[in-house]
């Protein structure tokens, strides 16, 4: 099941960017190609509600997301996302970890890809910033793999 975060706008204003979502195993992959405006990223949340609903994750699943052109977006939307993820926390259990895929050539990673870390990171969430999905994928795998030790007295 692939969705299209096209089909989840609502309001007068259009999606800017492009993202799709579908689910591999433990692994909810998104292919994204910005920039991206606040409507996409509310698109984005509707659209990965519906996903999770369903086709649910396993209890240890991770996020991987494929950037193109730009990962340009408007502190606004930026907002929206750690919104978005504050309630997908509160409704689901979040992914293990996020991984962020962009090549050199994508617009604004240099810039873009701290603002992303902190935003991950200020909700509890493992973040990696890759150039290719070969080592997005490798280092995903050993986030699920790992699992923290309980402290024992």
């Amino acid at each position: 099941m692939k969705l299209d975060i096209h089909a989840f706008v609502q309001g007068p204003f259009q999606a800017h960017g492009q993202i799709e979502m579908w689910r591999e195993g433990p692994v909810v992959r998104l292919r994204a190609q910005g920039p991206f405006n606040r409507e996409a990223v509310l698109a984005l949340g509707r659209a990965m509600s519906d996903l999770l609903a369903a086709d649910p994750p396993p209890e240890r699943f991770g996020d991987i997301l494929e950037l193109s052109v730009s990962m340009v977006t408007s502190p606004e939307s930026m907002e929206e996302l750690e919104r978005f993820l504050e309630q997908m926390g509160t409704r689901h259990l979040p992914p293990v970890a996020v991984a962020y895929v962009a090549g050199l050539e994508v617009e604004g990673r240099d810039f873009m890809m701290p603002l992303f870390e902190a935003l991950y990171l200020r909700q509890g969430r493992r973040f990696g910033a890759f150039e290719t999905l070969d080592a997005a994928r490798t280092w995903m795998l050993q986030q699920l793999a790992y699992e923290p030790q309980a402290n024992s007295r």
